[in-house]
């Protein structure tokens, strides 16, 4: 809602209070205390607007738009849970949602996050920032790429290279400069994706950086730009004997050139560092052939439990393929986090629950909380058909004691319930954890309508 609109609402009811005929000078004092309100926030002396509706009678201040104009003045101020409490009311005179405001109290329980002292705050903030997929969200991931800690800056360059309008961004290409490796690979991976031949001249001296990993995105622009050498670069750096630059090629490949890479990741499946046989796991995702099956399904059965992992998640997302025979064969792994993902892979293949019913009832009852987080997760990947016992169960891991758990079904119920996940994420912005609020205010800035 623009601020001409809130305006003439609040303009129209002062006319309402003018012309009750009663008590003509104290409906008067409301109507010119609600005009100069109005005007306050206007000129973002929220403090003083505030105050001014503080001295309105009870019945008045109850008038929707009143309390639509006390809500704004809060979140201005940095106050999203008092705010919330007044929507709580406002929802409750109105029998329904405000949407407008709704969203505008989620962005609040984010935005309040991204000052605060803490980087893993500022991290899950900027998580919900990235994860909007919003342009919206584009002016405050801006504001990231100055923060102090690079993961953080890492986190708003990352959200700015998935949007074209982060990619255009002249502080998102100034941050090529960044010291962070993360952040500048993060730029150099927006460029890939834009297919902007502009950068060539901000790029090409980049083959030269220290960072593998630089060299390696760099080469991915160029290949992405159809420039010969960046192709080859990329084969050249996927055999070179460094395991960092190795798995960063592998990557790169696999999003540019999935087809023609499926060579390199077989030779590579073998591969003596753990970190490149599972970013040969991940990279098989990308290339849909049954061979990419074969090698996920050895890959499957590695001594190491993040590549099992790896091959887990990338059999569940290779829906082109039957692969849920290798899964239940896995599901009696060793390491319980594996299994997690692997539940994960076959929900996403479209198992029945009732195949991994037994296992979910264990994990989730397992004292590791990470193990817990990993079931919520798992459960994000179900198809339509088994919704409602996977519900039941994030039901109960949304109540869990450990904030990382709550996070992972906020996340989870909100893709497998999409807009009927919506009462539960407002209860999620009560929660006493500041992290699991952001999450539920970034899960309901996706859904919730943008219009009323």
């Amino acid at each position: 809602m623009n601020p001409l609109s809130i305006r003439q609402r609040v303009i129209a009811v002062c006319m309402l209070v003018c012309c009750i005929p009663m008590a003509g000078s104290a409906f008067g004092s409301a109507a010119s205390r609600i005009q100069q309100s109005q005007a306050l926030y206007d000129k973002k002396e929220y403090q003083k607007a505030l105050e001014e509706l503080d001295k309105l009678d009870a019945q008045i201040s109850g008038a929707p738009d009143v309390r639509r104009l006390r809500i704004r003045a809060l979140l201005r101020l940095g106050n999203p849970n008092d705010a919330l409490t007044h929507y709580d009311e406002l929802a409750a005179v109105l029998k329904r949602d405000d949407p407008s405001i709704l969203r505008e109290i989620s962005l609040g329980f984010v935005l309040l996050l991204t000052k605060d002292m803490r980087e893993q705050m500022r991290g899950a903030a900027y998580t919900a920032l990235k994860e909007w997929h919003s342009a919206e969200a584009i002016p405050f991931l801006e504001e990231g790429l100055s923060d102090g800690s690079g993961l953080v800056r890492a986190l708003a360059a990352e959200g700015l290279a998935k949007l074209d309008g982060g990619r255009r961004s002249a502080q998102f290409r100034k941050a090529l400069g960044d010291q962070a490796v993360l952040v500048k690979e993060a730029v150099l991976k927006g460029f890939a994706k834009s297919g902007d031949a502009s950068v060539l001249p901000l790029i090409e001296p980049l083959l030269k950086d220290p960072e593998a990993r630089i060299r390696v995105a760099t080469a991915q622009v160029l290949c992405n730009l159809k420039r010969a050498n960046g192709c080859r670069l990329l084969f050249q750096h996927a055999k070179a004997p460094n395991p960092d630059e190795r798995t960063s090629a592998i990557r790169a490949l696999v999003e540019s050139k999935p087809r023609e890479s499926l060579p390199v990741l077989t030779e590579l499946r073998d591969a003596k560092q753990p970190s490149v046989r599972g970013a040969v796991a991940t990279g098989l995702a990308h290339v849909p052939a049954e061979e990419a099956v074969g090698a996920l399904t050895r890959l499957l059965r590695d001594p190491i439990p993040p590549v099992r992992t790896a091959a887990a998640v990338s059999l569940g997302q290779l829906r082109e393929f039957d692969a849920r025979t290798p899964l239940n064969k896995a599901l009696d792994d060793r390491d319980p986090a594996v299994r997690a993902f692997i539940i994960g892979a076959l929900l996403g293949q479209g198992e029945r629950y009732e195949v991994v019913a037994e296992p979910v009832r264990t994990l989730t009852n397992t004292k590791e909380p990470a193990v817990r987080a990993a079931v919520a997760r798992a459960l994000g990947n179900v198809v339509k058909s088994n919704r409602e016992p996977a519900q039941s169960v994030l039901m109960l891991l949304i109540q869990d004691t450990v904030p990382r758990v709550r996070i992972a079904a906020t996340k989870s119920m909100a893709k497998v319930d999409d807009m009927r996940a919506i009462p539960l994420l407002k209860q999620g912005l009560h929660d006493a954890d500041d992290a699991v609020r952001a999450t539920a205010g970034g899960a309901l800035l996706k859904l919730v309508p943008s219009n009323e």
